[in-house]
């Protein structure tokens, strides 16, 4: 191609068609990408090709895209920005072949290496998924530093490091972390990742106990759903929409909204998505009091995964059978079943462990196995006081009833006063 006069860029033109594609995939608005000497009107004026930037002034875009300053100013790139062994670690890694992901990530996580800050998120995805949720933190954390604290470079690794937040039992940063991602992507006019993080945030907020949060945050949301024609966005905005109404104790309008999403989810043959749904569905029937055809659905989850749930799904699974054995009238299945859960439990984070072994307590409850339920309900409020505060009442009842029962009307009284004084 030929160049200009001005022998550092190839073109204006061809420069500001660059320059626009880098920004659009970075997810930035001119106005995010725009510092001190270089406003967002300027930018818009290179995009358009009207004006010819400074060498000096093309590395600083190009620091501030991930891209390299050769690349922007000629369209050559004398070094690859992301390197082709990067590609294979990610295939690697979504394929669960963590070993070959890690090794390929270390060969460019070095200080000083252009590629650092994806080899970091990588690592960071790699500890998650081998259940080093402290690990991850630290690592994905440098990642997005990097990246100038940028959600939309990598909105994979922005949300494994909320949901590595959640794992170590803290709600507040991954949501803080989901609603700059949320700002970002408004900003940037980036409409499905919007969608994304809105849902992602929406079901964290759900987790906290706040539910006027998540409704605010789904109402966004249904406009959004309505334009993309993106049927997993849909379905992931009605599942959203049970789970809120769910924990409000209103199973028919949470079924509602489940058996559209598990319509949808059907249609697309995503059987991940579909398994969770099945497992929603029998949340809200056991919710319901139906014992019988939440043991039906979740039959029904997990034939849609061949059997073959992961840790985390096999631990919620097995505490929603259990309690809907209990519901059944088949105590003792329920029992057994609650008791070969609570091995798999510490797949869970701290605050969905306390949340399950409410519970399991009260399935051995009904069981009749009371020193078991006393002792699960003794865990659960340790664990919900430190990371679901919001929740831990609801232990603290169940609890005290069940102390009260048995005679230790002081033991009840304080369980109740150390729930709402702490």
């Amino acid at each position: 191609m030929p160049r200009s006069l001005t022998t550092h860029i190839d073109s204006a033109k061809d420069v500001g068609r660059r320059l626009r594609e880098a920004r659009t995939r970075a997810g930035l608005s001119q106005r995010q990408l725009a510092f001190p000497g270089c406003t967002a009107a300027y930018i818009s004026r290179l995009e358009a090709g009207a004006r010819i930037p400074s060498l000096q002034m093309v590395n600083q875009l190009a620091a501030r895209l991930d891209v390299s300053g050769s690349w922007l100013a000629t369209g050559v790139d004398s070094v690859a920005a992301e390197p082709a062994d990067l590609l294979e670690a990610e295939v690697a890694l979504r394929l669960g072949e963590l070993d070959t992901a890690e090794s390929l990530y270390r060969t460019h996580a070095d200080a000083g290496d252009p590629a650092r800050a994806t080899a970091l998120a990588g690592l960071g995805q790699v500890a998650f998924a081998r259940g080093r949720a402290d690990e991850a933190v630290e690592l994905l954390e440098q990642a997005l530093s990097l990246r100038n604290g940028r959600a939309l470079v990598d909105p994979g690794a922005v949300d494994t490091l909320g949901r590595a937040y959640m794992q170590v039992g803290d709600l507040t940063p991954s949501i803080e972390l989901y609603e700059r991602a949320v700002d970002e992507a408004v900003e940037a006019e980036a409409v499905l990742e919007e969608l994304r993080f809105s849902v992602i945030l929406a079901n964290v907020l759900i987790d906290r106990g706040d539910f006027a949060g998540a409704e605010a945050v789904l109402a966004r949301v249904v406009r959004i759903t309505d334009e993309s024609g993106d049927p997993i966005a849909l379905a992931r905005l009605y599942w959203s929409q049970s789970r809120l109404h769910s924990r409000r104790d209103e199973p028919r309008l949470a079924g509602r909204y489940a058996r559209r999403a598990l319509e949808i989810l059907e249609r697309t043959e995503n059987e991940a998505f579909v398994s969770l749904a099945y497992h929603l569905l029998a949340t809200t029937e056991v919710e319901a009091g139906n014992g019988g055809e939440a043991l039906r659905l979740l039959e029904y989850g997990r034939e849609v995964r061949g059997g073959e749930l992961g840790a985390v799904d096999e631990a919620r699974f097995g505490a929603l059978e259990a309690r809907a054995l209990m519901l059944a009238g088949r105590p003792a299945d329920g029992a057994r079943a609650a008791a070969g859960v609570l091995g798999s439990l510490e797949a869970l984070g701290p605050g969905d462990r306390g949340l399950t072994f409410v519970t399991l307590a009260e399935v051995f409850a009904v069981a009749g196995d009371a020193r078991r339920a006393r002792h699960l309900f003794e865990e659960a409020l340790d664990l919900l006081l430190a990371h679901r505060p919001l929740r831990a009442l609801e232990a603290a009842r169940k609890l005290a009833d069940l102390l009260e029962a048995q005679g230790d009307t002081a033991g009840a009284l304080e369980v109740l006063k150390r729930a709402t004084r702490d």
